[in-house]
C-alpha cells in the first residue's frame, strides 16, 4: 500500500484493499511455514506487537521506493523553476495533487520504466523475502533509521544529477543576461528572459528526454539493491 505504483491515488481504496486481500491469500501458500508458525505465540500482546512491527516493515519497504520517485519529481520541479514553468500547475494522476508540468512528465515516465523492469513483481517478491529473512516480530527497526537517512540523501543526489544540464546552461544564460542588462539598462530583461528560457529549456528537454529512461533504469536498479540492504539491516 505504500510502494510505488500500488499507492497511486488513481486506484480506488476498495481496489487497493481487495488487492491486499488477494495478495495475502496467494502469499500464504508461498511463505515458508517454519518462518512464521514456529515463532507464533497465541497471546494478545505478541499478536498485537507482531502486527504493528510487520506493518512498519512493509511501510519502510514502500518508503524506500517512494524516496526514489520523490527525487525524480524534485528534479522536474527544479527544471520547471529554472525554465519559468513552475507557475503552470497540473494534477498528478499518481498523487492527485497539483504539481508542475515537467515533474508530472518525469513521474509518469518513471512509472513506465518501473513497470517495464517488473518493479511491481520485485516488491511482491520482497514481501516474501521479508518473511524469510526477518523472523516474525523480531525486526530491528532501530537500524532502519540510519539506512533511511542514507536513502533520503540519495533523493537529493538524484534531483541534482537529472537537473544538472539545465542548471548549468541556464546559469550561464542568467549570467549573460545580467551582463546584457548592465550594458543596456533601458532593455526590459524580464520580458526578454522568459521566452529565451522557455525556448532553451524545451530544446534541452527534447534533446535529453530520450536518455531519461536509461537514467531512471539505473536509479531503479539501485532501488532494488536498497530493498535487499534494508531487509538485511532489519534482520
Amino acid at each position: 500500500m505504500t510502494a510505488p505504483y500500488f499507492n497511486s491515488a488513481a486506484f480506488p481504496r476498495r481496489v487497493k484493499l481487495f488487492l491486499s486481500l488477494i495478495l495475502t491469500f496467494i502469499l500464504s501458500f508461498v511463505i515458508p511455514e517454519e518462518s512464521v508458525m514456529g515463532l507464533l505465540r497465541p497471546t494478545l500482546p505478541f499478536v498485537a506487537s507482531a502486527i504493528v512491527l510487520e506493518l512498519l516493515v512493509g511501510v519502510a519497504m514502500g518508503l524506500v521506493g517512494q524516496l526514489i520517485f520523490a527525487g525524480i519529481e524534485m528534479a522536474g520541479r527544479l527544471i520547471s523553476l529554472k525554465i519559468t514553468l513552475s507557475f503552470a500547475q497540473i494534477v498528478n494522476t499518481m498523487t492527485q495533487q497539483k504539481t508542475d508540468v515537467v515533474g508530472n512528465l518525469f513521474s509518469l515516465l518513471a512509472i513506465f520504466v518501473f513497470l517495464s523492469m517488473d518493479g511491481d513483481k520485485i516488491f511482491i517478491n520482497g514481501l516474501v523475502k521479508s518473511f524469510e529473512v526477518i523472523p516474525l516480530n523480531q525486526a530491528n527497526l532501530k537500524q532502519a533509521g540510519p539506512f533511511m537517512l542514507e536513502v533520503a540523501n540519495y533523493l537529493f543526489v538524484i534531483a541534482v544529477q537529472i537537473a544538472a544540464p539545465f542548471l548549468v546552461v541556464l546559469f550561464i544564460l542568467d549570467l549573460s543576461l545580467a551582463i546584457f542588462a548592465r550594458i543596456m539598462p533601458q532593455a526590459n530583461i524580464l520580458f526578454i528572459a522568459i521566452p529565451i528560457k522557455l525556448l532553451l529549456g524545451f530544446t534541452l528537454l527534447s534533446w535529453l528526454l530520450p536518455y531519461m529512461p536509461d537514467a531512471f533504469g539505473k536509479m531503479f536498479e539501485r532501488l532494488f539493491q536498497y530493498l535487499v540492504n534494508l531487509l538485511g539491516t532489519m534482520a
